[in-house]
């Protein structure tokens, strides 16, 4: 009878803790990580081993994804519905390819030393691929670009080192028509925004005064412009009056190493991750409100 309570009870107290700890993970006010967390996944694809280094991504249209990795010149289609690459695109040789924009049938590549690649009729057997120096080089590290077609212009930022000072990093603009980028960033990232600070006015992670640039995109609904840092993973809101409007710390276990980003023309939010740890991936993620 004894061993018949003394069993009871300890179900009763498992039972207990279990309820405790659910509880606890599912109260955003006692379970830290979904406090911070201002964000859904939706979705996630793992993607095939030849996009284990997956770099950059742009949105195509019918759930396909163009794709770029950071050491082979091949654009990948990858098929949201099917989980499979659909074509590769073989543009040039290999080398430390990170962004990717695309604006009809042109794509647009760019690797880290500033070297922007532009490869027309891509999809097609006939394509062309045109290289343009920038004025950048390998210390300022160059791994994000997107298309902003209403101003006929690629968006860029740099990673490491502005050119241009250090209390801020640069947006800069590759004119389609000229194919040159002004010397001048026309959006910047003020580091000493209020916004890089904890709610206590410390530094943020002790990293105050540091961001780096991974991958840029044009929310195509608002024309905010999102900023993704895989450093320490973060997504970065700006409007185009340069407002820093919020900063979404990204857990590291979801977001080993996000490096490519894009944007569906409703509206909808991917962010990709290389294969640091485990496989890599493209999400779907929805932002919740601030």
């Amino acid at each position: 009878m004894r061993e018949n309570v003394i069993s009871a009870l300890i179900i009763v107290g498992v039972l207990v803790i279990v309820g405790v700890l659910w509880f606890a993970y599912e109260n955003p006010a006692l379970n830290p990580r979904l406090k911070e967390e201002s964000y859904t996944i939706v979705r996630k694809w793992d993607v095939p081993k030849e996009l284990e280094e997956i770099s950059g991504i742009t949105y195509l249209s019918d759930n396909k994804i163009v794709c770029v990795q950071d050491e082979e010149g091949i654009l990948f289609i990858f098929n949201l519905d099917t989980d499979l690459i659909e074509k590769q695109i073989n543009f040039a040789k290999s080398g430390d390819y990170e962004g990717l924009a695309i604006i009809d049938s042109t794509a647009f590549i760019v690797e880290s030393s500033g070297k922007i690649f532009e490869v027309s009729n891509y999809l097609s057997i006939d394509f062309h691929t045109e290289v343009y120096q920038t004025p950048f080089s390998g210390k300022n590290n160059l791994e994000s670009l997107t298309a902003d077609p209403k101003n006929n212009r690629l968006l860029l930022a740099v990673k490491d080192v502005d050119p241009n000072s250090k209390s801020y990093k640069g947006i800069y603009a590759f004119d389609l028509e000229s194919k040159k980028i002004d010397s001048k960033p026309i959006f910047k990232i003020n580091l000493d925004d209020p916004i890089f600070r904890g709610k206590n006015g410390s530094s943020d992670n002790e990293r105050h005064g540091q961001f780096y640039p991974s991958e840029i995109a044009i929310n195509p609904v608002d024309g905010n412009i999102y900023i993704l840092e895989g450093k320490d993973p973060k997504l970065l809101i700006m409007d185009s009056n340069e407002k820093l409007l919020q900063l979404h710390t990204l857990n590291r276990e979801s977001f080993p190493q996000p490096e490519g980003m894009t944007f569906a023309p409703d509206g909808t939010l991917y962010i990709s991750n290389e294969g640091k740890k485990g496989m890599a991936n493209i999400m779907e993620v929805e932002l919740k409100k601030k």
